[in-house]
């Protein structure tokens, strides 16, 4: 054999260096943005994917976009700022009754044991019934308004009987510590605070079998159709980082806190209490947020609409099995 002079050799060596650094950089000037909205909440498997960088493996950049609320990442959506926006099904069922173009495509949590009917330290109200005449604090059309309404009427307790207020998290909390208000339903990460100070939780919204805060992201038809294979990544990409929490928790505490700046007792509350779940979950039979007329989370979103109407936040009702998409979770399913 011929020996390879060593200047021969270094200019190999440089070749194969060049060409593996060009095709790097083109692999990821190749990789495909979505802008996706997202809310100021404990979400482990999405930040840790995008610490990982499970979605460049896909070919993605998943670039988030931080919202305080969900009306906020409509206009957004409208606009074609961001294309995908983070919210409940419930919420952002009554968008789209309300004709925003807006259409869930998985189900990725429960934050139902997350959400909370809470009086303050010393308070008269010890129980749901002590809230006849009392005046409640919630947001307008949200899970928290849903969760006070049935129940209510679920402890027998005619709503017109109590007086609710509508207002934002921040504003309902010094409403209550000031006693403006006497309870306030709201989700995490407000509740932690209240309790640490000697507040009570006096219902919980999974006694409402099932409640109705089931959160995802949502897109416009059109757009999700014609990115399927695109959102399909997604979706694999949650897997992967929902995998990884599993396996290490301690990682999901640390990039909550590094994404959100909430406190770390609140983002363990969080964790403690999120039911995560695969991405196709609402396609399978035996997770419990399947997703088929007549199963329950189905009936939550139709009893969603029905109190949409009740309130007036909407004029008239949407059919709910066109609002989930389940075609871009088959994909992932397939393998496709």
């Amino acid at each position: 054999m011929k020996r390879i002079s060593f200047t021969r050799l270094a200019s190999l060596v440089a070749a194969v260096s060049l060409a593996a650094l060009t095709t790097s950089t083109s692999a990821f000037a190749q990789l495909k943005k979505v802008n996706a909205g997202m809310l100021p909440i404990v979400n482990g498997p999405i930040y840790i994917a995008i610490k990982e960088k499970y979605f460049e493996q896909l070919g993605l950049e998943l670039n988030l976009v931080k919202f305080q609320s969900g009306p906020a990442q409509f206009a957004a959506l409208a606009g074609g700022q961001i294309d995908l926006a983070w919210g409940g099904m419930g919420a952002y069922s009554l968008a789209k009754a309300n004709g925003q173009d807006l259409n869930f495509f998985t189900i990725f949590m429960d934050y139902n044991p997350l959400q909370a009917l809470v009086v303050p330290k010393g308070s008269t109200v010890k129980s749901v019934k002590d809230l006849a005449g009392k005046k409640i604090a919630t947001v307008q059309g949200s899970d928290g308004h849903y969760g006070t309404l049935r129940t209510l009427q679920k402890h027998g307790i005619d709503p017109k009987s109590a007086q609710l207020l509508f207002m934002a998290p921040p504003q309902q909390i010094a409403a209550l510590e000031k006693g403006d208000v006497d309870a306030m339903y709201v989700w995490e990460p407000f509740i932690t605070p209240l309790l640490e100070k000697g507040g009570t939780a006096i219902s919980w919204m999974p006694e409402l079998d099932p409640g109705s805060s089931f959160l995802g992201w949502a897109g416009k038809r059109g757009w999700l159709e014609s990115n399927a294979e695109t959102v399909a990544k997604i979706l694999k990409g949650w897997d992967m980082g929902l995998k990884k929490m599993k396996e290490d928790p301690e990682l999901a505490i640390k990039v909550t806190l590094e994404q959100t700046g909430m406190a770390e007792s609140q983002a363990r509350a969080i964790v403690k209490g999120l039911v995560h779940f695969p991405s196709t979950a609402a396609i399978d039979p035996a997770s419990p947020v399947y997703w088929a007329k007549g199963s329950k989370v189905h009936r939550a979103l139709e009893d969603f609409q029905a109190f949409g109407k009740e309130v007036g936040v909407i004029k008239e009702t949407i059919n709910v099995d066109d609002f989930v998409m389940p075609q871009i979770m088959q994909l992932v399913k397939t393998g496709k």
